[in-house]
């Protein structure tokens, strides 16, 4: 049984080694500041604000996620501001595209997909709690949406 425990603890322990020598971060945009932020920003879009102050909101929440090293947040973050500095608006539809799963018996089944009543301020909800792993996929998706709609 002791065994058992060291093998256990012995694994656990270069496990976070590889971890850490790879420098993987698991824990991305662990910034309360950053997250209250992100949560100011989506009041300041609900209230009407200007689309520079926003752009300019987006840019300085995005030097965080730089100091966070989170490529994924930095990117969607300029996307962000990108966007609505084309558009000159905060009205921010886009096309998500849900990937399409396989299911056993080779049929393709389709993902139901809900379009939020406003895309911006979801996406920054989701970006809120970006250490959420289902957050991020989806996260991934409005970043290729974005970047498809502007380049």
């Amino acid at each position: 049984m002791i065994d058992r425990y060291l093998k256990i603890a012995w694994f656990l322990t270069w496990y976070r080694l590889i971890i850490l020598n790879l420098g993987f971060n698991f824990i991305v945009m662990n910034n309360p500041k950053a997250k209250e932020q992100i949560i100011k920003l989506i009041n300041d879009i609900e209230k009407g604000s200007d689309v520079e102050v926003i752009a300019a909101e987006l840019m300085e929440i995005r030097k965080a996620a730089l100091a966070e090293e989170d490529p994924l947040m930095v990117k969607t973050f300029r996307l962000i501001a990108d966007k609505i500095k084309e558009d000159e608006s905060l009205d921010f539809e886009i096309e998500i595209e849900v990937p399409v799963e396989e299911s056993d018996d080779d049929e393709e089944e389709e993902e139901e997909y809900e379009a939020p009543d406003n895309h911006l301020t979801y996406l920054l909800s989701l970006m809120a709690d970006s250490d959420n792993k289902y957050n991020r996929d989806e996260i991934k998706l409005y970043r290729t949406a974005i970047w498809d709609d502007i380049y």
